[in-house]
């Protein structure tokens, strides 16, 4: 994956390197090879720069999913880029248009203080517009990321 990222913008790692330092964060060619190869797992704050200087936002949480044992549980499937930006606000159209019903099952589960098996459904349908909604979000700020906009999460 961190190779990848590389070539997105750099077609060897001196030159990646090259970057590191001229954004005063000295990285050696032997590195980024080292984590390209898997020898070495690149620390947190690395793959953020990484991130950055290879114009590739998604490695952030590419790496946390593959690397860290809690990661795989926050993004289920870690995000490639955004190609299609019209198709993601398509969706999160989509999902908007199914808050009012999305609040109206909530208030209907939670009225009681406890989920009933008949309530289990509503549920997950709540959970499924939900996580198309985080989903999107997600792949709406690595778009705007790789568009050089918005603030850059760690």
């Amino acid at each position: 994956m961190y190779r990848q990222s590389r070539l997105e913008r750099f077609s060897s790692q001196e030159k990646a390197s090259a970057a590191f330092e001229a954004a005063g964060f000295p990285l050696s060619a032997a590195s980024i090879k080292g984590y390209e190869n898997g020898t070495t797992v690149p620390p947190a704050d690395v793959v953020a720069v990484m991130a950055e200087i290879y114009g590739t936002p998604q490695l952030k949480w590419v790496h946390c999913h593959e690397q860290c044992p809690l990661g795989e549980y926050v993004v289920e499937e870690p995000p490639d880029t955004t190609d299609n930006v019209y198709q993601t606000l398509f969706e999160l159209q989509g999902a908007f248009d199914q808050i009012d019903d999305v609040k109206e099952k909530l208030r209907a589960i939670v009225a009681d203080g406890r989920i009933t098996d008949d309530e289990q459904p509503l549920l997950d349908e709540v959970f499924e517009v939900l996580g198309q909604i985080s989903e999107n979000a997600l792949e709406l700020r690595l778009w705007v990321e790789q568009q050089g906009g918005g603030s850059s999460p760690a």
